[in-house]
């Protein structure tokens, strides 16, 4: 098998479905390393032997490692949705590139699509989500991840649901966003209380139909980064199949900066800058009077165009291109934003402490993109620096996911997960890092005895 088409398995449709079952581990976990890690990405790449022309069309998998007692058990199901049901009814696809065109148009006109849930997982009050931005969440048993069904929350959710909700701690709720497309595009925006029902908070009219792939909260605010891309509406009429010309970059009318008060979601500040797109934020606080974001930048939205089918296949790249970790101070009584590039190397899927998200966080741990094969960073926005654990040739690494240790508050005082798909094997592993020293490698690895597909993002939930 040949270099690129051992990196292609990872790019292969789920091959065995199962409930928890016991994993096989190399070193030596941690005894109080005890939770459930979830993680949600593309697990099927094609219907009825038609590849699908882009990742984020695929029908969503949802993979689960339970640990617990120096052991570890893993569960991994595809997401049984509605349209996935109705295409293995009518035995033909329904939906997406793999549909004939006429069946698109009509899916376009008709304002019908499938819920992929193929993008993240949530976990809230006992309950387990798995996400996709352009629809409502899916709700999973969290202790078998079967699929329960779509779900408004209540009533909450109007159209879609962020697959990038963030966490405030301080006040103990996660905080999301749903885009509506239309005559009248704009952000719905929603709470997530940890004692309460879902609620919708208001609303933010948009200028135009485009694309908002994730947001930032701190304790008081939330704030939006919009790029100047524009949704080519014709095109989706008439049964365009690549995702990444759906939509027009237009950077001569700059990116928009939207901040609304929790508390008062009516009073948001707006105002423009020089264009700029953001995939992922990291986290965002409270520094006198203003807003101090980490995020990373792109300066486009050619990162869409990396994650195409033709683009895998060839063997060329293996997960979204990077761009440069950034901190930006957003003055809304000036309505003015500066931007610093922290970091000479390029990343993606940035994460932190999630026990202090909202507030200053000084750490985040971050996917590099220049080093081959890529490598997970821990970042010192103190000191401007980086260590970095490089995985062996053939090991390719997801998102990082904080793990926090019981009773710690460090924000280094956990451990971090990363899902890593092998070649040679065709298998998966969840390696067990340090959160202090990454460097030193995996203190324990826990093996499934098949691979997962590529999974974009995960979650954590502590037993």
């Amino acid at each position: 098998m040949v270099a690129g088409a051992q990196r292609f398995g990872w790019f292969e449709d789920v091959s065995r479905e199962h409930g928890f079952e016991p994993l096989r581990i190399e070193g030596n976990l941690p005894h109080e390393l005890a939770g459930t890690l979830y993680r949600a990405g593309p697990g099927l790449f094609g219907s009825f032997g038609r590849r699908y022309d882009h990742l984020f069309e695929g029908d969503g998998a949802v993979s689960a490692v339970r640990f617990g007692g120096g052991g570890a058990h893993g569960a991994h199901r595809v997401v049984q949705s509605a349209g996935l049901a109705a295409e293995r009814a009518a035995g033909r696809p329904l939906y997406g590139s793999a549909a004939p065109r006429l069946r698109r148009i009509a899916n376009a006109i008709g304002g019908r699509g499938k819920n992929v849930a193929n993008t993240n997982a949530l976990a809230w009050q006992g309950r387990l989500f798995a996400l996709v931005e352009s629809s409502r969440p899916t709700e999973l048993a969290p202790d078998t991840l079967a699929t329960l069904g779509e779900t408004d929350l209540g009533g909450a959710v109007l159209e879609t649901f962020t697959a990038h909700p963030h966490r405030v701690a301080a006040r103990r709720a996660t905080y999301g966003f749903g885009v509506r497309f239309g005559c009248a595009p704009a952000l719905e925006l929603y709470e997530l209380s940890d004692r309460a029902a879902a609620r919708r908070l208001g609303e933010i009219a948009l200028e135009a139909n485009t694309v908002v792939h994730d947001f930032i909260a701190t304790e008081r605010h939330l704030a939006f980064a919009i790029g100047p891309a524009r949704l080519r509406a014709l095109r989706v009429l008439l049964g365009e199949a690549s995702a990444d010309r759906f939509f027009r970059w237009e950077p001569e009318r700059g990116s928009e900066i939207i901040v609304a008060p929790i508390d008062a979601p009516g009073e948001i500040v707006r105002f423009r800058t020089d264009a700029f797109f953001v995939w992922h934020f990291a986290n965002a606080f409270e520094r006198g009077g203003a807003i101090v974001a980490d995020f990373v930048r792109h300066p486009d939205l050619r990162a869409i165009g990396t994650m195409r089918d033709e683009a895998v296949r060839g063997g060329a790249i293996v997960d979204m291109d990077g761009g440069d970790l950034c901190r930006a101070v957003i003055d809304s009584g000036r309505a003015s934003m500066q931007i610093e590039r922290v970091w000479g190397e390029s990343c993606e899927f940035p994460t932190v402490d999630v026990r202090g998200a909202g507030s200053p966080r000084r750490y985040a741990w971050v996917a590099t993109t220049e080093k081959r094969p890529r490598s997970i960073a821990r970042f010192d926005f103190e000191r401007g620096d980086a260590v970095l654990w490089t995985p062996p040739p053939g090991q390719h690494v997801s998102e990082p996911v904080f793990a926090p240790r019981p009773g710690g508050d460090g924000e280094c005082d956990g451990w971090i997960l990363v899902l890593v798909y092998e070649e040679r094997a065709h298998t998966s592993h969840i390696a067990v890092l340090d959160a202090a020293r990454p460097e030193h490698g995996p203190l324990a690895q826990a093996h499934f005895d098949h691979h997962v597909p590529l999974t974009l993002h995960g979650t954590w939930v502590g037993s």
